[in-house]
């Protein structure tokens, strides 16, 4: 799973833990919903596919009358067109959108006239929607994802990887969590690794995540062969404790050639580590260069390797601390959700006084 996943299992721990009443509705055999059922959240099994499911928008609309539903929160395009049908019946509709979207006539059309607002996790996805004209100003929000600060803090013991993979205390650890897949560019990280190993032999890399397809992490396997220091990679696979991989590291690389918005960045900011990170999207929306983080030119290992080894040895300190502060202002889950929970109160006010149908709850059922 990657961060769109995360952060709405996320929502609706959050709902759910203040007051509100939140399911999953997905496809019983994903990932999200298997998750979901481990962590004993709320689901509901509906069978979203890319296109238009009579069967889906049946379970939907019977589902959305047994729990008097008040408001939809869709977070892909198929959940959208699903819940273009309820909105038919004055359910509200908020697309969150995570990536970029098609622009073809039949999304396009879904965009405007099947959501009631958007929220979205970085400007350059609502600066879209709006030179599109699929919305205007008002009927859109930027709300970065939230982390949990209990449990990403600088506090969290860094040994316990390091001891794992025996790495010393003095090795710099170089680390990289996404999921293994062609956009997120660790292919760029790992031919960076010799000329860095060239003139600090002292370091680790550490890439986490699972591969989307096995030829992912077959071609990442083919390109660490290639590289002289081989040693100095380790692939540790999909792992649940990322606070602790993030806790042994020195600097958090993001190296995606595609990037919305990380939440990887902003957990580390959390943590009080250093980030680097390409140019690409979002990237440039979370870092302040030279102030909150470093940013490297994308898709250029020149660039990566020197940024990195700049900051080897120099104290950072104070870039550290700007970046923690940042994340405890302004990238908590619960800023993340007050917001939210602003905007679905808003829509539901703003029904009742055009329809008169919906009753103010003091539980959001979503």
């Amino acid at each position: 799973m990657g961060g769109q996943e995360l952060r709405i299992l996320d929502q609706i721990r959050w709902l759910c833990n203040h007051g509100h009443s939140a399911w999953l509705l997905a496809r019983k055999d994903s990932a999200i919903y298997h998750e979901a059922e481990y962590q004993k959240l709320p689901a509901y099994p509906i069978p979203i596919r890319g296109s238009v499911n009579p069967q889906a928008i049946f379970r939907l609309m019977q589902f959305v009358q047994s729990k008097k539903i008040d408001i939809l929160d869709c977070h892909s395009a198929s959940a959208a067109s699903t819940a273009f049908v309820a909105r038919l019946f004055t359910i509200p509709v908020v697309r969150t959108l995570h990536y970029d979207f098609e622009t073809d006539t039949i999304h396009k059309y879904l965009l405007r006239y099947g959501s009631d607002h958007f929220i979205t996790v970085a400007h350059w996805i609502a600066d879209k929607l709006i030179k599109l004209k699929c919305a205007d100003h008002s009927m859109v929000s930027i709300i970065p994802t939230g982390i949990d600060l209990n449990r990403f803090s600088p506090e969290i013991d860094k040994s316990s990887v390091r001891n794992e993979f025996n790495i010393p205390e003095s090795t710099t650890v170089i680390s990289a969590i996404a999921m293994i897949r062609p956009d997120k560019g660790h292919k760029y990280l790992i031919r960076a690794v010799d000329r860095i190993a060239d003139v600090n032999n002292n370091i680790r890399v550490i890439i986490v995540g699972s591969a989307t397809r096995n030829e992912y992490l077959d071609e990442l396997k083919k390109e660490i062969a290639a590289i002289r220091h081989q040693d100095k990679v380790i692939l540790a696979g999909f792992r649940q404790d990322i606070e602790k991989v993030i806790a042994a590291s020195d600097v958090v690389v993001n190296s995606s050639i595609y990037e919305p918005r990380s939440q990887v960045i902003h957990q580390a900011f959390a943590m009080k580590k250093l980030v680097i990170a390409s140019s690409a999207g979002g990237n440039k929306e979370s870092i302040a260069h030279s102030k909150t983080g470093f940013l490297f030119y994308s898709e250029n290992v020149e660039s990566l390797s020197q940024t990195i080894l700049s900051i080897l040895g120099n104290n950072t300190e104070q870039i550290r601390e700007r970046a923690y502060q940042l994340a405890l202002s302004e990238h908590s889950i619960d800023t993340m959700m007050e917001r939210t929970l602003n905007i679905y109160n808003k829509i539901l006010k703003d029904k009742q006084s055009l329809h008169c149908v919906l009753l103010k709850k003091e539980n959001i059922n979503i």
